[in-house]
């Protein structure tokens, strides 16, 4: 549709006027900061400011508040925590992060967590204590392993939604419930196209996702938003979403697949949950097992358990068993 002159300065001007505005609350942000900052920078308690949030690397709008992480010093006086800070009339989401406690999030988080690309996104401000600026630079580099976790974390979010996506399609026809269903799992599975394209997931990940993948994208998460809902559109969106998982189920789910391999015997899901909750903090791996078995890729067995200490007699528990040699990963 072609605007008549009168509405293309109407949009012009409107445009401007959004972008003075905008300008102005950057200004007011930015300013309040540096008197926050300045005051912090004097409390030899804290020995670095971390900006994150919109601020360092997006734009504010008025009700946007300002997020600080503050690394502290290390002594049991001063524990982590998170304030509510109120600078020349901005609200600012301080957290409070002692210097050991900052280094194993750091060094030990899993890349692509949600602290790890806030703080990654972040812009250090100062620092007292050179090590901390190290341990900043150290924020951009994803390692392959931190890598997968983060691609089994997402792909398995995404599974539950997938699920009941497909339950209240087949089940009772409901086309606006499976299809917001499909959009709960839009954000899990455009995380999984972020992390494998070697980038930080943050917020806004379906942006991301958009710009990696747009056709995927805009079946499952754009056309659903915005056309008409009919069987044959959520019918092509929950095919392409099978479609996107089986492609990459062997990536997706390889540390399920190692540490089956590995273990050379059948596992209990409780077994199972300890192991990736302990050592990789990933949870409700049992959902990946049964997706991995329901395609062939693991084997579904059962192994006796003893409901509790004191009971005399034992029932059968669900374990899933690797069936041979890994599938060719993508």
């Amino acid at each position: 549709m072609r605007l008549t002159p009168d509405e293309s300065a109407r949009d012009t001007e409107h445009f401007e006027m959004r972008s003075i505005t905008t300008g102005h609350i950057q200004k007011r942000f930015v300013e309040a900061l540096d008197d926050l900052v300045a005051q912090v920078k004097a409390d030899r308690s804290i020995l670095a400011a971390i900006l994150c949030g919109s601020l360092s690397h997006d734009v504010v709008w008025d009700k946007s508040d300002i997020d600080l992480a503050l690394v502290t010093i290390d002594d049991k006086k001063v524990e982590p925590a998170s304030l509510s800070l109120y600078a020349r009339g901005v609200n600012v989401h301080a957290f409070l992060m002692p210097r050991a406690e900052f280094r194993k999030t750091v060094e030990g988080a899993v890349r692509n967590s949600f602290t790890h690309s806030l703080l990654a996104k972040g812009s250090l401000l100062y620092t007292h204590d050179e090590t901390i600026a190290q341990l900043c630079a150290c924020l951009h580099g994803i390692g392959e392993r931190d890598r997968q976790v983060a691609l089994l974390a997402a792909a398995t979010h995404a599974l539950v939604p997938v699920y009941k996506a497909h339950k209240w399609f087949a089940t009772r026809a409901d086309l606006d419930y499976t299809a917001l269903w499909i959009l709960y799992a839009a954000n899990s599975l455009a995380r999984t196209e972020v992390i494998a394209a070697g980038l930080l997931a943050d917020r806004e990940v379906l942006p991301q996702a958009m710009g990696l993948n747009p056709a995927f994208f805009k079946t499952v998460y754009t056309d659903l938003l915005n056309m008409k809902k009919t069987r044959a559109n959520v019918q092509g969106a929950l095919d392409a979403i099978d479609a996107y998982l089986a492609e990459r189920a062997a990536t997706l789910f390889h540390p399920v697949l190692d540490y089956l391999r590995e273990a050379g015997e059948a596992r209990s899901c409780s077994e199972i949950e300890a192991w990736f909750k302990r050592h990789l903090d990933v949870g409700g791996v049992t959902t990946a097992c049964e997706y991995l078995a329901d395609r062939g890729l693991i084997g579904k067995v059962s192994t006796p358990v003893r409901i509790t200490k004191k009971s005399n007699v034992s029932v059968e528990e669900l374990a899933f068993v690797h069936l041979g040699e890994a599938p060719n990963e993508i």
